[in-house]
């Protein structure tokens, strides 16, 4: 649900960039049999198109994945690596290159759907600037 300075975080693992933008994005398509495609709409919010506003929605990839939270979660900042790393003090179960964050919404679903190339792991307050 929305919920001001909130940030959402997902971790997972991709081929490339591309790869992340087209599950991070793809809402609508489908495959050659008329099956919906895997999508992070559909994986962690029953489908629904944006359960949350677009433009509070970020998503990132690093060629390099690590255990280091600190380092997966980079891109979103310095505060909000700390904030992971903290959370995560023994590192992170396994590698991870991507990251995909929603600002303003606390996730209250599954952390971990069976098939999904990301994550659910964790909710964390952040100052925006």
């Amino acid at each position: 649900m929305e919920e001001e300075g909130i940030v959402s975080i997902w971790l997972g693992n991709f081929e490339s960039k591309e790869d992340l933008a087209f599950y991070a994005e793809n809402r609508f398509k489908r495959n050659d049999k008329g099956e919906k495609v895997p999508s992070f709409t559909q994986d962690f919010f029953n489908g629904d198109l944006w359960p949350f506003e677009p433009e509070v929605f970020d998503y990132e990839f690093n060629p390099a994945a690590s255990q280091d939270p600190a380092v997966v979660a980079e891109p979103l900042g310095e505060e909000m690596a700390a904030a992971l790393a903290e959370l995560y003090s023994k590192g992170l179960d396994q590698p991870y290159n991507a990251v995909i964050a929603v600002y303003d919404f606390q996730f209250e679903g599954s952390r971990y759907v069976p098939g999904a190339p990301v994550r659910f792991v964790a909710s964390l307050p952040y100052i925006e600037r």
